[in-house]
């Protein structure tokens, strides 16, 4: 590929292929615009040729018939100045007879005319046929055949009017066609008509300009399919050339980048005058020959299958300039692809070279300017703009409006414009950053507000804002990760953990299984025991705690009976609250308090709730559970008195290892009521905790099942 691409050889082969296919089809074009009249239409008798031919046969009619009036009116007059019959003629007929007086030349040439007229259209040397009548139609004057209405395809008119023959020499009558309404004031210029047609059966035995028409038009409809075949091959040849010699230009063997030549290194402005000239003036010169190739090829009447010697030089002319002119169009636009192709289009043409400077001075002069005002106070930027814009609308509006100054006043409605954009343009660009910190706000850290096309100003805030959700996103993602690693660790170290903890509570269970005769080596297995236990609970809460934080539990919603559980729930718990002293004042629903819900969570925060009274809650004093139904939700409310000081906010003590005894005397955890809201909040519910001085306050509020 790189061969073909870089091959001299190659290319100079396709350049003389695409001169030669674009010379060939301007020829073919050329023949095609010759020969376009004769297959114009699809009869013969119904194209301009054949109507061309009819008027120059009636031409030449008009011209016998008013050669043979002025030697008629002439054969009366001797060449001394003389009139035969002087004494029998009035002195205005002999000045008449004067003024249309022939040399004897003039006769000749009249004479030798009419001559080749009568054997030009002598019965059986033509097919035209024709009949000169008077304008009234009731005398004959001339006939070249009979019964013409019989042996023609269509009668048709022509009508003239013979001129004065010494005033114009090489016109001897006056013609108009289709019986035009003609006024003179000269008695002797008298109206004729012709009828004529041609023969209804042309054919080649009488050989004369209708049947040579015919064969022609019937040669040139034959011969269209070739010369059409002939013009698409070329036109594709030279595509096929143009596309390879675009594709192979700037490259060169021994080199892999594009290589420029030395008229690929001129300013490209003069190489388009020069090439572009060139193509332009060629082909401006190709369209002159052509349009005198034009007058022959619709107006004329000739025949013959070759054109004339002038017609030929023309055409050549016409085929010439269009090949060079395609050659120079080749060359620019080859130019102008190897300048691409090695990227020097911009530097190799002196209006990107100066556009370019200028462009950088005027970026480098109005980021200087935009450098400067960024730096100018917001309060003086207002003062400078609205001076502006007022003294303004001082000097424009009085010139504008008394003056009567169409340029001022259009300078005024430009200013006030001008002013209205900006404010809009303004309104846009602050509505957009209201927006954006108004999702900011609500919690869309990710949300970035769209700076493109806003307000210097207004973009540098929105620019810190952004900025800002970016450091806040980080922080939250660094502080879910420490949260997901702490989760983590919690998670590994009770796995660890659970392994030797399980070997010593079995191990105190086979000792408490075996006879101690020591007093003290029981207490001390008793103690073990509970302390293992202890342990061992721990040890799930954080699994549990971890797991629920994360969202990796299994959740099983079913439709469930708030109340039943809650009755079942304080079953279970109702020795344990005796002993402490607590009483149990419930307010459950009648109504229907089914939920969705987890069974098994649910029940974990309904027991993590109650073994936070048993342990927390002041002795002898009342627990509350209220439970309520509204707004397609279940509400459980659990209210009781603490044993110590709640010196903690709410939220606090809904975190891990949190408790409400600060001494940390009890066997709480602290991970009771973070393992309840994590349980609920999985559940699809709320847990939220209220403390009012000792009063402890939970809610958990779970949707209704319908």
């Amino acid at each position: 590929m790189k061969r073909v691409r870089s091959s001299v050889l190659g290319k100079s082969t396709v350049c003389a292929l695409l001169l030669c296919a674009v010379l060939m089809g301007s020829v073919f074009g050329l023949y095609l615009f010759c020969c376009f009249p004769y297959y114009e239409t699809e009869n013969w008798r119904e194209s301009s040729r054949y109507y061309n031919l009819m008027w120059a046969y009636c031409e030449d009619i008009a011209s016998y018939y008013a050669d043979s009036l002025a030697l008629e009116q002439n054969s009366r007059f001797y060449i001394d100045g003389s009139a035969q019959g002087e004494t029998d003629s009035s002195a205005e007929e002999r000045d008449v007879l004067k003024e249309t007086e022939l040399t004897y030349v003039d006769r000749q040439n009249i004479l030798k005319r009419m001559e080749e007229f009568e054997q030009k259209m002598a019965p059986g040397a033509t097919h035209f046929l024709y009949q000169v009548k008077t304008s009234d139609g009731s005398e004959v004057l001339m006939d070249n055949g009979k019964s013409l209405r019989e042996r023609v395809d269509e009668v048709r008119y022509y009508t003239f009017i013979p001129g004065n023959y010494f005033d114009e020499p090489e016109v001897t009558y006056q013609m108009y066609e289709n019986a035009m309404e003609y006024e003179s004031t000269d008695a002797r210029m008298q109206e004729y008509v012709i009828e004529y047609g041609v023969l209804k059966n042309v054919n080649e035995t009488i050989d004369d300009d209708f049947s040579r028409l015919k064969t022609a038009c019937e040669q040139a409809r034959r011969e269209l399919s070739c010369w059409l075949s002939g013009l698409a091959i070329c036109v594709a040849v030279a595509a096929v050339s143009g596309i390879y010699l675009l594709w192979s230009a700037g490259y060169k063997a021994g080199s892999e980048e594009i290589v420029l030549k030395w008229q690929d290194k001129l300013w490209f402005e003069v190489y388009l005058s020069v090439a572009g000239g060139v193509a332009v003036a060629l082909f401006a010169l190709a369209l002159l020959l052509l349009d005198g190739m034009s007058w022959q090829v619709f107006r004329g009447v000739h025949i013959d299958s070759m054109p004339d010697g002038e017609m030929l030089l023309m055409g050549a002319g016409v085929c010439a300039c269009i090949t060079a002119s395609a050659g120079a169009c080749m060359l620019l636009v080859r130019t102008v692809v190897v300048r691409l192709k090695g990227r020097a289009m911009a530097r190799s043409t002196l209006l990107c070279r100066v556009l370019t400077h200028f462009w950088k001075v005027l970026r480098w002069t109005l980021d200087a300017a935009k450098t400067f005002l960024l730096r100018v106070p917001f309060l003086w930027k207002t003062i400078l703009g609205f001076s502006i814009y007022f003294f303004g609308n001082i000097m424009l509006f009085p010139i504008a409006r008394y003056g009567r100054n169409g340029v001022v006043g259009l300078l005024w409605y430009v200013l006030n414009l001008g002013a209205l954009l900006l404010l809009c343009w303004w309104s846009l660009g602050f509505q957009r950053l209201r927006r954006g910190s108004r999702a900011i706000s609500a919690g869309e850290l990710s949300h970035q507000i769209n700076t493109n096309r806003m307000p210097p100003d207004l973009k540098q805030h929105a620019e810190n804002l952004n900025n800002l959700t970016i450091g806040l996103q980080e922080a939250v993602e660094q502080r879910l990760r420490s949260e997901r690693f702490k989760a983590e660790l919690i998670t590994n170290v009770s796995h660890d953990l659970k392994t030797p903890l399980t070997s010593i509570i079995n191990y105190v269970d086979l000792l408490k299984s075996t006879q101690q005769t020591d007093p003290k080596a029981a207490e001390y297995i008793e103690v073990l025991d509970r302390k293992s236990q202890r342990l061992k609970k721990l040890t799930e809460d954080l699994v549990e705690a971890s797991k629920a934080s994360t969202g990796t539990l299994k959740v099983e919603r079913e439709k469930l009976s708030m109340a039943q559980l809650v009755d079942q729930a304080l079953g279970e718990y109702e020795e344990k609250l005796h002993s402490r002293g607590l009483s149990v004042i419930t307010s459950l629903t009648e109504e229907d308090s089914s939920v969705y819900a987890d069974g098994r969570h649910l029940w974990r925060v309904l027991d993590n709730l109650l073994s936070n009274c048993c342990k927390y809650a002041m002795a002898n004093t009342r627990v509350y559970l209220e439970l309520t139904r509204g707004k397609g939700q279940v509400v459980l409310t659990v209210k009781n008195i603490s044993r110590e000081p709640l010196n903690v906010p709410s939220e606090q003590l809904m975190e891990r290892f949190v408790r409400g005894d600060a001494s940390r005397s009890t066997e709480g955890s602290g991970l009771g009521l973070s393992i309840a809201r994590s349980l609920t909040e999985l559940q699809g519910g709320t847990f939220e905790l209220a403390v009012d001085g000792d009063l402890f306050k939970a809610i958990v509020t779970m949707p209704q099942a319908g």
